[in-house]
C-alpha cells in the first residue's frame, strides 16, 4: 500500500495539536468558577442576558445567561485568563479581563453600555445575507461571475462539482481560498465515480486563487467582511425555559478541517470526522483536550466519512472514494477493523450519511442514487438502486438515514424531494412525496437528516422550507410543523427517546431547537458565535441534557446543556 498524501493544512495541523496540548492539565473536572451580575447602563440588574467567557490558549467559549437579580455562574473552567462579555436587550459590555486558578473564584460584573451591532438575518454560512428567506443558498438563475483572469476556469472546472453560488456567496482570505482549491484538486483526483472531471493545472489553480481572492474575499473592510460574533443573538431578554442553559464552544486548533458531523461515545467523548479527510477528531469535554487518530493507510488518501454509533464502543465510516473501504473502529481500544468492499459493487461505496441498525447486524449508508447495507457478520455488502433515479436519471441525492420500529430502513432523498423506505427483508423501496410538495416553490423542501423517536416514529428537517415533518412509521402519514425560527434550514434531527424530545439543529440560525410533542411547544436555545454552522447533532449517552452540535464550515463543535 502506498502512503497517503495529505493536504498541507492537515499536516501543519497535525504538528499544532502537539504544540497546543503539550500543557494541558489532566482533571476528571476543572474546579474554576467566575460570577458577576449583569447590569444595565443605567445600573438595573438584568436577568435572561447572555454572558460569554473566552479563553484564547484553550480556544474555549462558554456562554451562560444572568439568573434572579442578574447574577450569573460558570463553573468547570479551566484556570488562565479569560475574557467576560454580556449582551442583551440590543446592548453589550466591554470585554472584562478575569483570572481563574484552582479554588479561587473570579470576579466580573459587566454593564451593558454599548449598543449591539447590527442584526444578521439568517443565511448560509459565508453568505452576506438572504434572499427571500433561505433562498440565497438556491439562487436561480445563477450569479454572474465578475470579470477578470480566472473566470473562464471557475465558470468550467468549479461548476463539475458544485454550483456557482457556492463560489460568490463566500468572504474567504485569499490563503483560505487556496487551501480551497487545493482541496478540490485533490478531491478530483480522488474520485472514482466515472464522470471523468477534467483537472486542473497548478497555473490553472494559482490563476483561480488570485482571482477569487480579488472578487469573494472576506478581508476586514470589503463588503463581504465577517460579521460581529454577536450578529444573531437575541435583542430581547430571555424568560423561560429558553434562560436555563449553558453554552461550550470549542474550535479546532488545526485549521480548516470543516468537522460536518461527530457522535459521542459511551464515556461523553465527542468524535468527528474531517470533510478533508485524513482522520478522526477526538474532544474529551472533562480535560478540553483534542486529539486525533488517524486509520491505517489505503491505497489512496483516506477520506473518513460521516460517523455513526454502532454497539458497545464502536463506530462506524466510510472510506470509500478509491479505498471501497468502511471502518469499525473501537473508541475504547482505538483499534480499527476494516471491511472492504467487492470490486464488482457500482459506484464508490462512501456516502452521506451512515447509520447501524438497532439490532446490531446491519450498517446502512445513503450513496447518492442508491442505499449500501453491509451484513458484520458475514462481510457481504448489498447495494439498492432508488426508482426515483431508475426513473429519471436524475440524481436522487440520498441523504439522511433512520430505522423505523418495524425495523425499515428510512432515508431522505435531498435532490428529488422525497422520502425513501427500505424494507431490508425483501429488498423492496417506496418513496413518498413530503405534504404539500407539489405547491412548492422549486427546488423544493430539500429533506436532510433524520432520527427515530420513542415511538419508532420518522422525524426529518426540511431544509429549504424551514419545516420539521414526523412521519408516523405504521401509517406513512406525515405531519409537517414549523419551528419559532423561520427560514431557519433545520439540517440534523435526533430524538431524547427517553423524554420523547426532538432536537433540530437550524442551520443558518445558529440556533438548536427542541419540540416537545406532548406540549407542542418549541424552545430554541442560541450558540456562541455567529455562522456557527451547526450541521449533525448528537445526543450524550452520559447526559441527557447535553446536546453536540458539529459546525462544519465554522471548524468549531460544541454543546448545549439544558440546566435544572
Amino acid at each position: 500500500m502506498s502512503r497517503q498524501v495529505r493536504p498541507k493544512a492537515i499536516l501543519a495541523g497535525l504538528v499544532a495539536v502537539a504544540a497546543f496540548w503539550a500543557g494541558t492539565v489532566r482533571a476528571a473536572d476543572f474546579p474554576g468558577v467566575v460570577q458577576g451580575v449583569v447590569k444595565s447602563a443605567s445600573g438595573e440588574a438584568l436577568s435572561g442576558a447572555y454572558v460569554k467567557l473566552y479563553n484564547a490558549d484553550k480556544r474555549i467559549t462558554f456562554m451562560v445567561i444572568s439568573q434572579d437579580q442578574g447574577r450569573y455562574t460558570a463553573s468547570n473552567l479551566p484556570p488562565g485568563k479569560w475574557t467576560v462579555q454580556g449582551i442583551g436587550n440590543g446592548y453589550q459590555s466591554k470585554f472584562v479581563p478575569v483570572d481563574v486558578a484552582a479554588g479561587k473564584p473570579g470576579s466580573a460584573d459587566v454593564s451593558l453600555t454599548d449598543k449591539q451591532g447590527l442584526y444578521v438575518e439568517h443565511g448560509w454560512p459565508g453568505s452576506p445575507g438572504t434572499v427571500g428567506g433561505n433562498e440565497v443558498w438556491y439562487m436561480t438563475p445563477q450569479p454572474t461571475l465578475a470579470e477578470g483572469d480566472g473566470k473562464r476556469i471557475v465558470g468550467t472546472k468549479c461548476v463539475q462539482c458544485h454550483e456557482l453560488y457556492r463560489i460568490v456567496l463566500q468572504r474567504w482570505t485569499k490563503e483560505k481560498w487556496a487551501e480551497k482549491v487545493e482541496n478540490m484538486r485533490e478531491r478530483l483526483r480522488a474520485d472514482t465515480s466515472g464522470k471523468k472531471y477534467t483537472e486542473w493545472t497548478a497555473e490553472e489553480a494559482k490563476i483561480v486563487v488570485d482571482y477569487l481572492a480579488k472578487n469573494y474575499s472576506g478581508e476586514p473592510g470589503t463588503a463581504n467582511a465577517k460579521f460581529d460574533l454577536n450578529g444573531r443573538l437575541s435583542r430581547t431578554l430571555l424568560k423561560g425555559d429558553a434562560a436555563k442553559y449553558v453554552a461550550m464552544d470549542f474550535e479546532i486548533p488545526i485549521h480548516d478541517t470543516e468537522p460536518h458531523d461527530l457522535v459521542i461515545d459511551p464515556r461523553g467523548v465527542a468524535w468527528t470526522n474531517y470533510r478533508q479527510g485524513c482522520c478522526f477528531g477526538k474532544f474529551d469535554p472533562k480535560t478540553y483536550t483534542f486529539t486525533q487518530v488517524e486509520p491505517p493507510a489505503g491505497e489512496s488518501y483516506t477520506w473518513v466519512g460521516s460517523p455513526a454509533v454502532g454497539h458497545g464502543d464502536s463506530i462506524w465510516a466510510a472510506d470509500g472514494a478509491r479505498n471501497r473501504r468502511w471502518f469499525q473502529f473501537d473508541t475504547k481500544s482505538e483499534k480499527f477493523t476494516i471491511y472492504s468492499a467487492p470490486r464488482n459493487l457500482p459506484g464508490n461505496v462512501g456516502g452521506n450519511t451512515m447509520y447501524v441498525h438497532p439490532d446490531g447486524k446491519t450498517v446502512w449508508s445513503s450513496n447518492g442514487n442508491r442505499i449500501l447495507g453491509l451484513n458484520i457478520a458475514s462481510k457481504e455488502f448489498t447495494s439498492y438502486t432508488l426508482p426515483s433515479y431508475e426513473k429519471t436519471k436524475k440524481n436522487a441525492g440520498s441523504y439522511g438515514v433512520a430505522v423505523s420500529g418495524d425495523g425499515k430502513v428510512w432515508f431522505a432523498e435531498r435532490d428529488a424531494n422525497l422520502i425513501g423506505r427500505l424494507d431490508p427483508t425483501t429488498g423492496k423501496i417506496e418513496e413518498f412525496k413530503v405534504p404539500g410538495e407539489d405547491q412548492l416553490p422549486k427546488p423544493g423542501s430539500v429533506p436532510r437528516r433524520m432520527g427515530a423517536d420513542q415511538e419508532g416514529n420518522i422525524w426529518v428537517g426540511l431544509h429549504e422550507t424551514g419545516q420539521l415533518v414526523k412521519i408516523d412509521y405504521k401509517t406513512t402519514k406525515m405531519t409537517v410543523l414549523d419551528p419559532p425560527t423561520k427560514s431557519s434550514s433545520p439540517y440534523s434531527v435526533v430524538a431524547d427517546t427517553k423524554r420523547n424530545w426532538i432536537w433540530v439543529s437550524e442551520q443558518t440560525a445558529d440556533k438548536i431547537a427542541r419540540y416537545d410533542p406532548k406540549t407542542n411547544t418549541w424552545t430554541e436555545y442560541s450558540l456562541p458565535i455567529i455562522e456557527s454552522d451547526a450541521r449533525r447533532i448528537e445526543t450524550d449517552p452520559t447526559n441527557p441534557n447535553r446536546i453536540w452540535w458539529a459546525g462544519d464550515t465554522a471548524n468549531h463543535i460544541g454543546y448545549i446543556e439544558i440546566l435544572p
